[in-house]
């Protein structure tokens, strides 16, 4: 079993948070800082029976505590910034822009009761991490929420915000605590996906510490551009297919690593699609296409090898355009003693970090990810964050 130092969890309520999604955000280096992030909080009534142990606010505190603080700052790093806003059928502020040593007591006072509007969160953060100076290619909102806008008339305005959060250079993410991705707008989705952050669907708040950990692996923030996005096990990852070619994912396997690969198109707007898994030298160790009736293609793959996996979604038809999910799951204990390094991204945002692949469960977590859709670039990195976030200690 891999020893964790004692002082990681100093605060950390282990009765309200997953240990392995624990695990997953303490291993993952906070990098250089210079972050401005704003948080945005579900705090509608349906919060009260999908989240009863407030398990989105122990994840928000594991973000913060993420992030850089002016008196944690070392060699040649920057302080990050963050913002703590909730959201009902309004939205509040509860934690101006600011050190993120304070924000704990914010996100505390959270209390689940009220309607829905995405959008009125989205707003606020982008007003708040703008306040001072320029947000483009260093902010990026994250929302925690579990459900759509209710009533549905707020839809467009959600769209809009997120549209306008691009317009600005802020990666917008969402982590959607649901049965079923297909339970949100598509629109939003595309959106969220254009933005260059992820949409990811978990189904148990039990999971949100991984939909926070594949956030920070994939970028807080940072402009829209064309990368490749890294999956953990156990997260579904959306993505908007590139009708410039193929969308492409990777994954950090240890040799002898037993894994599979569920690829599922949007039945709303249903392609079809093949998945296409090639091993660290480039050679396809396996493919498949997605099923005319049931939308949905299936690989599964032992590792030769520790390495990078890539994982490429390609069109098989004539149709170029359309949403889809694709969901990694590994037979690896998140506590195994030797950690995989997964290689960074992108430079400025995404460290080199270890971490402890995660067993398998019955649930699942869906993110989104996109890669452009016509002429929108999309990136994986992430910019507004949106969703519960999970770091280190809890205040």
């Amino acid at each position: 079993m891999y020893a964790l130092n004692p002082l990681l969890f100093t605060g950390l309520d282990r009765s309200k948070t997953s240990l392995s999604a624990s695990l997953w955000v303490l291993a993952i280096d906070s990098g250089n800082g210079g972050r401005k992030v704003g948080i945005v909080i579900d705090a509608s009534g349906s919060m009260e029976d999908n989240d009863p142990r407030n398990l989105r606010l122990q994840a928000a505190k594991l973000l913060v505590d993420k992030l850089i603080s002016p008196s944690e700052v070392t060699g040649d790093q920057t302080a990050d910034e963050v913002a703590v806003i909730e959201f009902t059928h309004t939205a509040d502020v509860l934690y101006p822009l600011g050190d993120p040593s304070g924000a704990g007591p914010a996100v505390d006072g959270i209390i689940a009761d009220g309607g829905t509007f995405i959008g009125s969160g989205v707003n606020a953060a982008i007003d708040e991490l703008t306040k001072n100076s320029a947000a483009a290619g260093q902010t990026g909102i994250l929302v925690l929420t579990d459900g759509v806008d209710d009533p549905s008339y707020f839809t467009p305005e959600t769209i809009a915000s997120i549209d306008r959060a691009q317009e600005l250079g802020i990666r917008v993410s969402f982590g959607f605590l649901s049965i079923d991705s297909t339970q949100q707008d598509p629109e939003i989705i595309e959106a969220i996906l254009r933005s260059g952050g992820i949409f990811a669907t978990i189904n148990t708040a039990d999971d949100i510490g991984k939909v926070v950990a594949q956030a920070l692996l994939n970028g807080l923030v940072g402009e829209p551009g064309k990368t490749k996005v890294i999956l953990l096990s156990d997260v579904e990852t959306a993505g908007m297919l590139d009708q410039t070619g193929s969308n492409t994912f990777t994954y950090t396997a240890k040799e002898g690593e037993e894994f599979n690969v569920t690829l599922t198109s949007d039945d709303r707007d249903p392609v079809s699609l093949k998945v296409t898994l090639r091993d660290p030298s480039g050679k396809e160790v396996a493919s498949a296409v997605t099923d005319p009736d049931t939308g949905v293609a299936f690989v599964e793959y032992t590792a030769q090898a520790a390495g990078t996996i890539t994982i490429e979604i390609t069109p098989e038809g004539n149709k170029k355009s359309g949403l889809f999910s694709v969901k990694l799951l590994s037979s690896l204990d998140p506590c195994a003693e030797s950690p995989v390094q997964i290689p960074p991204s992108n430079s400025t945002y995404i460290p080199t970090q270890s971490y402890h692949p995660p067993s398998p469960t019955g649930t699942s977590v869906v993110t989104a990810a996109a890669a452009p859709m016509g002429n929108a670039n999309l990136a994986v990195g992430f910019g507004l964050l949106l969703l519960p976030t999970v770091f280190g200690v809890l205040y």
